[in-house]
This record gives structure tokens, sequence and C-alpha cells, in this order.
């Protein structure tokens, strides 16, 4: 985990590539390709689990998150 608490300003949230259309509409399953293990730490280290409370306010149904 970062030391930097932060790293969500440096780091841009980023989602994970969709599956092509072509493949979506034929299967029910997720539809996003899975993040690499490196690109999931990176994301991961965004967490602030520091106290301050920036992803409560930018929650968009403004849940509690401890």
């Amino acid at each position: 985990m970062s030391q930097n608490v932060y790293q969500f300003i440096d780091l841009q949230r980023v989602d994970p590539p969709k599956k092509p259309l072509k493949i979506r509409k034929i299967e029910f399953v997720e539809i996003y390709e899975p993040f690499s293990e490196g690109q999931a730490k990176a994301q991961a280290d965004r967490c602030l689990s520091c106290g301050n409370p920036y992803c409560e306010w930018k929650c968009p149904v403004h849940n509690y998150i401890p």
C-alpha cells in the first residue's frame, strides 16, 4: 500500500476495458476485462483508509465509507 494518502489525486480512476459489443450481446457475464495485477494494485492504492472522507462526498449515493 502506498504511503501517499493523496494518491487518489495523483492517480485517476481507471475502468478496465470493456469486452467488444458483439461478445457482450451473447454472453451473460462480466462486461469488463480483468485488470492486470499491477493495475489492480494501483487502483486499490487509491483507497483512503486515512480518515479523510473524500470518497464519501464523491460517492453518487452519499454512502458513509468508514
